[in-house]
């Protein structure tokens, strides 16, 4: 029987086999959080399967559908309890161990957002001694978590910390809105006789990192994933549309020149945002390793944006960087995507699988 890992995020279920099979289920949980057991019920990396052993770890306790992110915690864990009655679940905490259900609800300040923890924890193995950096770019967000002799070494176990921290830069390569990014874009127009004029963005939900990035050719068109601002399709042609209207124009308006321009500024700005981070957390690892200021630092990409993460390595000073490694090319199966999903199965297969199942079992 199978051992299967959830990474219950806001926008997005990602689950994983122990041996690696994963996916991920878009699932906007502030619409709809009681349809979280029917999203469950349908993964398919179980084959049909019962699995023998849940290793949970979360994000959705922000959705705005809770109050707080206590009710949010339990919400998520009776839901999953539910789907899987006949065997055991584990969560994963930010103090590094696993908690029964009730534990884990009582316990809710370590259980809340833990899922980078368990990535880091499981990745952090990969860099057994010396300084290292996991970055994990995602839809949403950017984690940046140093780690010493393998271990995570962070300055912030919850959110708030680690946004104060540079740990958490709520920036990712599909769901930001463009407005969040910059506020304003650089516009040549000859037709009112400015050269180039700095314009303010609409402070609207009306384009995404992902417009951004397929205008860019850096993310592939797909013409079924209408998960857009507009609910059009994520196509070029609509995405330019959708960056117009953050000037307050369509695509009649500004030419395409003009479009492409203002998306290649907006994704160099998300990198120099995302790099400012990672140098930040590069001296801190130095200085919580206690090496010396020169001494290179091991560096782990992962996420579905780790495209991003290995280009803004490849422009920063690679001097103090000894090298940079993507989880999804140190393992035979693509985890990248669903990292932590694939971290917490891995971590409750080796922590907890000897007290809870029979070998035969596994």
């Amino acid at each position: 029987m199978q051992i299967l890992g959830l990474d219950i995020g806001g926008a997005n279920i990602k689950a994983a086999t122990f041996d690696g099979v994963s996916e991920c289920i878009p699932f906007a949980f502030w619409k709809n959080p009681d349809g979280l057991v029917e999203a469950l019920q349908g993964l398919t990396v179980l084959n049909g399967q019962r699995p023998a052993l849940v290793g949970l770890t979360m994000t959705a306790e922000l959705a705005d559908c809770f109050e707080t992110r206590a009710q949010g915690v339990e919400f998520v864990i009776r839901k999953v309890v539910e789907v899987f009655p006949e065997c055991p679940v584990r969560v994963w905490m930010t103090s590094g161990e696993f908690a029964e259900p009730d534990d884990a609800i009582e316990l809710w300040t370590l259980t809340a957002a833990a899922n980078w923890h368990a990535l880091a924890t499981w990745a952090g193995r990969a860099v057994p001694q010396g300084p290292a950096l996991l970055v994990d770019i995602g839809s949403t967000t950017t984690d940046v978590i140093p780690l010493a002799d393998g271990l995570p070494l962070p300055d912030g176990l919850n959110d708030l910390q680690r946004l104060a921290n540079n740990e958490l830069v709520y920036s990712g390569v599909r769901r930001t809105p463009v407005c969040a990014i910059v506020p304003c874009v650089p516009l040549e127009d000859t037709t009112i006789g400015i050269k180039e004029v700095h314009v303010p963005l609409a402070a609207e939900l009306f384009a995404t990192a992902a417009d951004v990035h397929v205008v860019n050719g850096d993310l592939a068109e797909n013409s079924e994933d209408c998960d857009t601002a507009d609910n059009r399709p994520l196509t070029r042609h609509y995405s330019l549309n959708r960056l117009a209207h953050q000037l307050c124009c369509d695509s009649t308006d500004l030419s395409e020149t003009q479009l492409v321009s203002i998306a290649a500024y907006i994704g160099e700005q998300q990198l120099q945002q995302i790099q400012t981070a990672i140098e930040n957390r590069l001296m801190a690892v130095r200085k919580k390793s206690e090496v010396p200021k020169n001494e290179p630092v091991r560096i782990l990409i992962s996420g579905s944006g780790s495209w991003l993460a290995e280009r803004a390595f490849s422009q920063m000073d690679s001097g103090g960087i000894h090298s940079v490694s993507d989880l999804s090319a140190m393992f035979v199966r693509n985890v990248s995507t669903c990292a932590a999903a694939f971290a917490v199965a891995r971590l409750v297969s080796e922590r907890c699988s000897d007290d809870l199942l029979p070998w035969s079992q596994l």
